[in-house]
């Protein structure tokens, strides 16, 4: 039997990295069918953190929520002009159907 192991000691490894790999991913891919993502329409007086309070998701605290937004819209400062739309993160069956801001 020891020599067994030892003759096919580097074929059990990579098996179990592949296992251990195939776990890693399939846990990704079920994190990522929560998550859905929505546009919102900047309004006069709109800002990152007034928006962050009126749709920030249960999974990210509001500065992460800020920071998802300034990455993945490419904003590199808080100014935000009216008429701009960014994408922001939504679990899925949540989906916003108002604007950043109430008229």
């Amino acid at each position: 039997m020891r020599s067994l192991v030892k003759k096919h000691s580097y074929t059990l490894l990579l098996a179990g990295l592949v296992f251990v790999l195939s776990l890693i991913y399939s846990m990704n891919l079920n994190n990522d069918g929560k998550q859905s993502y929505q546009s919102v329409t900047v309004q006069s007086g709109d800002t990152l953190w007034k928006i962050a309070d009126q749709y920030k998701t249960e999974d990210l605290t509001k500065v992460e929520f800020i920071d998802w937004i300034e990455k993945h819209n490419d904003i590199y400062s808080s100014t935000l002009k009216p008429g701009d739309n960014l994408i922001i993160p939504v679990t899925k069956g949540e989906l916003v159907s108002n604007l950043a801001s109430e008229q």
